[in-house]
């Protein structure tokens, strides 16, 4: 028996057990002096279950592999195990904002029959700029517009066109559907009807009273929507042959979105009809005024995002605490940088009820054609008060902030900065390709850097150490507020003091409540001289004594121009080679020749990074 157990569990591949298996073989063989070989028998059976093992655990191998979210590779996996977390990976959001429209001057009315003109609720618009379809988006089935109205009318739209599928009820408990949708379907946009009766949305199962007319609906884990129904003590059962109707709103994510400072157009893509029925042209009768632009459009999230996302969905379904709001923000796919927080640590203690929200974009998905870091317009590098207000709105249509809890969001303190680059370089390669090399190189790292405490010079240098053509380099970061200081010979110093008081009304907040301060912020500016000598502290100028830049919870730092260093000259806000400018290239007079030795020692550095 002993001799049977030939195989070693050291040499567990495929090929080893093979390997083993035939010596043991052969070893058989001999003793019957037979001789072993390929086309034996034998041989041609062991082959064949060297496949077939070697199979089996490759499916053991993937099986492991996909059961745990971090190592899965299959979208089934992962949103399949993210679903069990509570985390419903999103389907993407449709872009939202608000028109008016209003009669045309010089319009002919009198080919209208009646006193009005009907426009459907959801009439579509196509926009000039961008192409895309964009709906009405009203609870009405239709707007009346009459001809004596000569007032604007406001409504909201959304990018993107309504669909809806049937499907037939099969009057079991617990039935579900999947709706499969050849777009991209808005996650929160979604309505379902049985029998042409609207039911209630759904969280969880446990939501749902005995009998109660609701569902539950899901991002599906092989694509498209989800719906489930109940088992009667949970939730109404759709009865055999009903009409299950769901409608969504099918968009383009991202590419809905629109800038305010861009010049909109629409058109209208639906026609009207007067009193007798007849269709007419909107576009001859009525002008379209964008007044709110379409923002938070999302494309549906990555399998990345959501192995990011799974651990930190609310279990609740309830935005309660930071790390519930930054969950929740972060799934529109928007943010370069979001941080929830409150101050229940400090001594102020009117606003521990209040979360603070700071963020930032992601402007790589601003940029046009040609544009990088530096030719970006800085305000595109933050969110504007109607993107803030936007993301208010979704927050409390939602449902699911606390009542008690306020948000706030934080907009970020801008420090500005300059950046020059010290150059020395080989013969064999122009200053212009070098700059422009390592333009992008910084372009590129300033777009992805998402680090908020600091920002080190040496993740510039060791960047632009890989840069042909370049023997050494030099990073300085020059800030703002320190050469301002040192150009006026002063900077101001805040302290700040909480003090207790009496109760203050300070504002109404809505919904019939009102917000009481009960402690006194005191703010103290002293004026600190300054000299050649002065050491100004990393709070004031944003530099440690290391020269890296250090930003406090609120601040972001820029590289950009449009100030003054401290003889008075101008930073330019572009890249600039040998000037004065938010990004400095500055070069050697003479390349550095290229030798034997340099060529080598350039080799070896490459070698050992």
């Amino acid at each position: 028996m002993a001799e049977l157990k030939f195989l070693n569990t050291v040499r567990a591949t495929a090929d080893q057990i093979k390997a083993d298996t035939k010596t043991y073989v052969s070893r058989v063989y001999k003793r019957a002096n037979t001789l072993f070989t390929e086309a034996s028998p034998f041989a041609q059976i062991i082959s064949v279950f060297a496949e077939l093992y070697e199979l089996v655990m490759f499916y053991i191998e993937d099986a492991t592999v996909e059961q745990n979210i971090y190592t899965a590779q299959q979208t089934e996996s992962i949103y399949g195990m993210s679903r069990l977390t509570g985390h419903d990976a999103t389907r993407g959001f449709a872009a939202t904002g608000e028109i008016e429209f209003r009669w045309k001057p010089g319009a002919d009315l009198s080919k209208i029959a009646g006193t009005g003109l009907n426009i459907e609720g959801r009439a579509k618009l196509k926009c000039d700029q961008n192409g895309l379809f964009y709906t009405l988006m009203t609870s009405k089935d239709r707007y009346r517009l009459e001809k004596s109205n000569l007032n604007k009318v406001s409504t909201a739209i959304i990018q993107g066109e309504y669909e809806s599928q049937s499907v037939t009820g099969t009057g079991e408990k617990l039935q579900s559907f999947n709706i499969q949708t050849k777009k991209l379907s808005d996650h929160s946009k979604c309505s379902v009807s049985v029998n042409g009766e609207k039911w209630t949305k759904h969280e969880s199962l446990y939501d749902l009273l005995n009998n109660e007319k609701g569902y539950l609906l899901k991002t599906g884990i092989s694509g498209g929507i989800d719906v489930y129904f109940g088992n009667g003590a949970f939730g109404a059962i759709p009865a055999l042959g009903h009409i299950i109707e769901i409608e969504y709103v099918k968009h383009e994510g991202f590419s809905g979105n629109l800038d305010d400072g861009r010049d909109i157009t629409f058109k209208w893509d639906s026609e009207g009809t007067d009193s007798l029925g007849e269709a007419h042209d909107l576009n001859e009768f009525l002008d379209i005024t964008m007044t709110s632009s379409p923002k938070m459009g999302a494309d549906r999230e990555s399998t990345d995002f959501t192995k990011i996302m799974t651990p930190l969905a609310s279990k609740s379904f309830v935005l309660a605490t930071p790390d519930n709001y930054e969950y929740f923000l972060s799934r529109y796919g928007q943010f370069s940088y979001v941080d929830a927080y409150n101050t229940t640590s400090d001594e102020y203690l009117d606003d521990d009820n209040v979360i603070y929200i700071f963020a930032t974009p992601d402007i790589r998905k601003k940029l046009a054609t040609g544009q990088d870091y530096f030719s970006i317009p800085e305000n595109e590098m933050f969110f504007d008060q109607n993107e803030y207000d936007k993301m208010s709105q979704v927050i409390q249509d939602s449902g699911q902030q606390m009542v008690t809890t306020e948000v706030v969001f934080v907009k970020p303190q801008v420090r500005k900065y300059s950046m020059d680059i010290n150059i020395r370089y080989f013969e064999g390669f122009t200053k212009e390709e070098i700059f422009n090399d390592v333009r992008a190189a910084v372009s590129d790292y300033m777009l992805n850097v998402t680090r908020r405490d600091k920002l080190p010079k040496s993740d510039i240098v060791y960047i632009l150490e890989e840069i042909e053509g370049i023997d050494a380099v030099n990073v300085r970061f020059i800030s703002e507020t320190e050469e301002t200081a040192r150009r006026l010979g002063y900077y101001e110093s805040v302290t700040t003091t909480i003090q207790p008081q009496e109760p203050v009304l300070l504002e109404d907040i809505g919904n019939g409540k009102q917000k009481y301060i009960f402690f006194k912020k005191i703010e103290e500016v002293k004026t600190v001289d300054v000299d050649e000598s002065t050491v100004i502290p990393y709070t004031v100028a944003g530099l440690d004594q290391w020269g890296d830049i250090i930003m406090e919870k609120e601040e972001v730092a820029v590289f950009r121009g449009g100030w003054q260093d401290r003889d008075g000259d101008d930073i330019v806000d572009t890249a600039l080679i040998n000037a004065e400018a938010a990004l400095s290239v500055n070069f050697d007079p003479s390349p550095v020749p290229r030798t034997i030795y340099t060529r080598v020692q350039a080799g070896n550095r490459k070698a050992l990074k």
